[in-house]
């Protein structure tokens, strides 16, 4: 990576959460993660530059409404740029229930959940669950081991997988 680039996360390092683009490893497990079939409209909080986006647009299908959730007007633009099928929506994700219309069949997190208050996590993490259809799929990205017993109260019968790097990753993945 040219110098330079890893200052772009360090310097949004308080709204990406992010230090460095997400491992290819991490990538594939995210993608594995979704549900075959035909999906109606998936949700991503916090798509920063589209790392995560770029590999779900390839294993969903072409029809199911994309809505990606990125606070940064920076990144927003570029993803606006780098995938035209998609809706950006320049909002905090703690919004993002206001601008469906429907039920998410896919919803991704990956926004620094160690970084909000126990309080706001907590309803973030409620709305996340409210608003995935039935058999709908969560998929939570984060680096804070500690918030491992608020997701396993919010998704029961979660899967936690983890991927070995500093920081680690760890996702979560719940079929509602």
């Amino acid at each position: 990576m040219p110098a330079g680039k890893n200052m772009s996360y360090f310097k949004n390092i308080f709204t990406t959460g992010a230090v460095s683009k997400t491992p290819k490893r991490v990538l594939k497990k995210i993608a594995g993660e979704v549900p075959p079939g035909n999906l109606r409209i998936a949700v991503e909080l916090g798509a920063g530059k589209g790392e995560i986006t770029r590999n779900i647009i390839a294993r969903i299908n072409s029809d199911c409404q994309y809505i990606a959730f990125e606070i940064n007007p920076e990144f927003a633009e570029s993803l606006k740029k780098d995938f035209p099928g998609i809706v950006v929506i320049t909002d905090d994700a703690l919004n993002f229930d206001t601008h469906l219309n429907q039920k998410a069949d896919l919803l991704i997190c990956s926004l620094p959940l160690s970084f909000f208050e126990k309080k706001i996590r907590r309803q973030l993490l409620e709305k996340i669950k409210a608003n995935v259809a039935d058999k709908g799929k969560v998929i939570i990205l984060f680096h804070a081991f500690w918030i491992i017993p608020e997701l396993k109260e919010a998704f029961p019968k979660y899967k936690l997988t983890m991927s070995f790097h500093i920081p680690p990753y760890y996702i979560i993945s719940y079929t509602k």
